[in-house]
Formats: structure tokens, C-alpha cells, sequence
């Protein structure tokens, strides 16, 4: 007789795994294959086939969850069992029993859901919170840069929208030819005329690198669930490449200049610059500086601090409140106005420009494949990051040590902690000079 069986190889609690199925019908036959399914291990027991009995429900995982899984475990079951039927004697292999699963997933067949239909679905599901991520949701950037490689993949394969088929109209540009790019096709030589591709938009060696990233995510998760054999994005040239980015920080006298400009007679601007110095003085991520509220404040002995969980990490992180930090959030109530990041990185630029931070920043850069110079003005490079980015370093200038300025930062080494660092050569030659080794006259002067 057959057996329809769920099984959870992983043991690490906190993250979901991925159910397997298991059909076995004589000791010839005993075929295991991966489902859509995504579960706590700690949730399930592989031995009772059912849920544990004491599960804490939270808002990852709800007790609507839990049935709505029961459910469609019991309607798989019956819905392989009936394709039993239609095999009329016929040998039942790993590669019936996946199509039968995808056939209750409402997929075409065994690897008939394409790349892109997978990148689709993939996209919704990390959006609707369906697929997590080490048992978090994904957030909302991350969300938006996988959307972003979608359309990247799409344009590189000759699939436009209306929209931007009209802009290429507009510049005179011809679209690409139609050539559409399956799992099997992620091969090195796919890997070669990617990054051609993408050199030829003049991108960044880090937004390239992102691209491939996410492309290798999906073809992994894609591989997990079955839908092909591919390991050629695996290979060690499939590199998805990075460089060290010179990006900018705010010194405190830089700090104090927009702290001191009057924008009283623009409600806009003064709103984005008091949002943008919270992140300032809190080395915080926009994602939660960006969020302080009163529910945030509080005195531990004598001191006020913002006390808040990182979105991203789930870290717990303690922040005293410096004097200038005060002023600005009892402008508001200790409740900063509700604020956009993209309205933020807009109007910064502009404010930046207004307090006189104009010096001009020499840069050098790989675009398109090639080292190319460049120099801006430093307000055009300041975008909501460089909050963060100036918290830290001028934290680390101040002379507070690096393993507490991490415990207000959240990060969790000190390698990356230092990447946050922005210390140019010039404050590094005013830090030595005062130094014995470069003041002291250690020659004696032959007489």
C-alpha cells in the first residue's frame, strides 16, 4: 500500500525548511523530492506527521498558518494518490512524482515553470511574506532590488514594458532582439555576456555584482524546489563582484552647518534635515532612524536614550541622546514626521548645497569596465546612508572605542563595523601629528 509521508531534514530552529515528500509503495520504491512547503523544524514532527503540540504562534507564523498548511498537506495527498490512478500500472519514478506535486502547485509540469515565471512568483512571495528569509521577512530595499534585477533580466532578454519601450523610442535606441533565457541557460558564457551587458550601461562593479547575486539566489532556491540541475552558476567564475566604495562622511563642523541653517520658512526641508542629523547622531540605518518615536525614549539613570530594535538585524541597540539630538526631536514631540528615503536623498542634496558643504571630492571608479575619475560636489554625494556612515566615523574620531560604538551601531564585527570608517587621509595626518614619533626630536645633532 502507499505511503504519503512529510519529512524536515533540517534540525536549526528558527529557520524554515524546506518539507520534503516521501512516497514509498514496496521496498523497491521509496522516492523522496523537495515541496514548495517551508516550515519550522521545530514546529514539526517527522515522527507523528503533525504538528507539535506546544507551537508559540507569532506574526511569521499564525495558527491560520499552521491550518492552511494542515490542509493543503491532506489535499496533496489525495491529489497524488488520484494520479496513481491515471499511471494504470505504469513504474511510478522521482520524475512522475515531481510532476504530480507541481501539478497540485498549478504548474505546468516538471520543470515547465520557467526562470522567469519562477523570478515572478519568487518576487511575490518574498513580497507577501510567504517566502522568508532565515525566518524574517525580506525588507522592503531588498524586495525592491530583486524587482529592480527582474527588469534588468527581462530588458537583457528583449522583454519590455509599454513604458520603456517608449522611452527607447524617445533616445532613438533599438530594443534588444527577443531571446529568452531558461534555467539551462545560466552557463559561464551566459555569465561572459551578462556582464557585457551590463558594462555597456556604464554600471558599477557593486551593482553588477548585486545583479548576479540575485540571480544566484534564485537559481539556487529554484534548485532546492526541484525545478532544475543546473550547478554551472556555482563554478568560482561565476563571481558576483565587488569594490571597496569611497563613500563620503559628514565631519562635525559639516553636521553643525546644517544643524545651524534656518529652514524655518520650509517645512519640507527642515523636516528631511532634521530626519537626516537623527541618523547623524545615532549611527542608526534610515530603516530605523527614520522611525524614532516616544515609545523609543526613555532615562536610564539620568541619561535619555533612544532605545529601539534594528529592522533589519533584530538587533537591540541603546543610544544616548546628545544635546543637538534633543533640540530636534523635542521639535517634534520625540515623534519624528512619517518621511520617504527616496524624498530624503532628493532633498538632502539640495539642503547640503544650502549650508555651504560644496568642496569638491575627487573620485576614482570602475564604470563599464573601466577605471574612469570623477569629481562632484560633496552635497551632490550625500544620500541617507552617509548618516550612518558619518555617526560611526565621527563616533570613532571622538575617540569612543570601536566594540561601543558597535553596541550603539548594532554591527557585529569589527571588520564590517570598519567599513564604516570614512576617515580620509587628511584627518589621519592631523590624528599622527600630535603624535610623539612625528613631534619629538629623537636626533642628536652632531657638534
Amino acid at each position: 500500500m502507499a505511503k504519503i509521508k512529510f519529512y524536515i531534514r533540517s534540525k536549526t530552529e528558527g529557520q524554515p525548511a524546506t518539507v520534503y515528500l516521501r512516497f514509498s509503495d514496496t521496498r523497491k520504491t521509496d522516492i523522496w523530492t523537495p515541496t514548495t512547503e517551508k516550515i519550522f523544524p521545530e514546529y514539526w514532527s517527522n515522527k507523528t506527521q503533525s504538528f507539535k503540540q506546544r507551537i508559540v504562534f507569532n506574526n511569521i507564523f499564525t495558527e491560520k498558518d499552521k491550518t492552511k498548511i494542515e490542509a493543503r498537506f491532506n489535499n496533496l495527498k489525495e491529489s497524488v494518490s488520484k494520479e496513481i490512478l491515471e499511471l494504470k500500472g505504469k513504474p511510478i519514478t522521482k520524475d512522475w512524482l515531481i510532476l504530480a506535486i507541481n501539478k497540485f502547485y498549478n504548474k505546468k509540469s516538471a520543470g515547465a515553470e520557467t526562470l522567469n515565471q519562477f523570478i515572478k512568483r519568487f518576487i511575490e512571495e518574498i513580497t507577501s511574506g510567504q517566502r522568508l528569509n532565515k525566518g524574517k521577512r525580506y525588507q522592503f530595499s531588498t524586495i525592491k532590488n530583486y524587482t529592480g534585477f527582474e527588469t534588468q533580466f527581462h530588458e537583457y532578454q528583449g522583454i519590455y514594458t509599454d513604458e520603456r519601450l517608449q522611452e527607447l523610442k524617445e533616445k532613438k535606441e533599438n530594443p534588444r532582439k527577443l531571446k529568452i533565457v531558461n534555467f539551462e541557460d545560466i552557463t559561464i558564457d551566459f555569465y561572459k555576456k551578462f556582464l557585457y551587458y551590463f558594462n555597456g550601461k556604464d554600471y558599477s562593479p557593486n551593482t553588477i555584482g548585486r545583479h548576479i547575486k540575485h540571480l544566484k539566489v534564485i537559481m539556487r532556491q529554484a534548485k532546492t524546489e526541484g525545478l532544475h540541475n543546473n550547478m554551472e552558476f556555482q563554478n568560482e567564475s561565476f563571481e558576483a563582484m565587488s569594490e571597496k566604495v569611497d563613500n563620503i562622511y559628514l565631519n562635525e563642523t559639516e553636521l553643525k552647518k546644517l544643524f545651524d541653517l534656518d529652514l524655518s520658512e520650509n517645512k519640507l526641508l527642515e523636516v528631511t534635515r532634521d530626519v537626516f542629523l537623527c541618523g547623524c547622531y545615532t549611527a542608526q540605518r534610515f530603516s530605523d532612524y527614520s522611525r524614532v518615536n516616544k515609545s523609543n525614549i526613555r532615562t536610564i539613570e539620568g541619561i535619555k536614550v533612544i532605545d529601539l530594535i534594528q529592522q533589519k538585524t533584530g538587533e537591540r541597540v541603546v543610544i544616548p541622546i546628545r544635546h543637538e539630538l534633543d533640540i530636534i526631536l523635542k521639535r517634534y514631540d520625540y515623534t519624528l514626521p512619517k518621511t520617504f528615503e527616496q524624498k530624503i536623498n532628493e532633498r538632502i542634496k539640495d539642503i547640503g548645497k544650502m549650508a555651504d558643504i560644496t568642496e569638491i571630492i575627487q573620485k576614482e571608479e570602475n564604470r563599464g569596465g573601466l577605471r574612469v575619475k570623477k569629481s562632484a560636489m560633496k552635497c551632490d554625494l550625500i544620500k541617507t546612508h552617509t548618516a550612518r556612515r558619518s555617526g560611526c566615523t565621527n563616533m570613532y574620531l571622538a575617540k569612543i572605542q570601536a566594540i561601543d560604538i558597535m553596541k550603539i551601531s548594532g554591527h557585529k564585527t569589527e571588520r564590517e563595523f570598519l567599513k564604516y570608517i570614512k576617515t580620509g587621509k587628511e584627518d589621519t595626518a592631523i590624528k599622527l601629528g600630535s603624535h610623539s614619533y612625528f613631534v619629538g626630536n629623537t636626533l642628536s645633532v652632531a657638534q
